[in-house]
């Protein structure tokens, strides 16, 4: 069994760099994205467990949430944070 938690500052890469969000290339006339000038910032916190079953069989749980801060509350003002969770089972034949 292994155990990981992992805490992250996500900001953008440059002060001029856009917060894109989309679906994908599905609207051709904005290639499915678009991006808007933000300062966003938000802080991640994660945490996984792996368990080797047998020699083929492998389980994850992995839960993470995103701690929005003030420019993401103005984009989302009913609730800046967000979660992700899910249960993985791999099998390698």
């Amino acid at each position: 069994m292994t155990f990981r938690s992992d805490a992250h500052d996500l900001s953008l890469a440059d002060k001029n760099d856009l917060w894109y969000s989309g679906g994908g290339t599905f609207q051709p006339w904005t290639f499915g994205f678009n991006g808007r000038p933000s300062t966003a910032r938000a802080y991640l916190y994660e945490i996984s467990a792996d368990y080797a079953a047998t020699r083929h069989v492998a389980l994850t749980l992995y839960y993470g949430y995103a701690h929005g801060r003030a420019v993401i509350d103005r984009i989302y003002p009913g609730d800046a944070n967000g979660s992700l969770g899910y249960a993985e089972v791999n099998y390698k034949f």
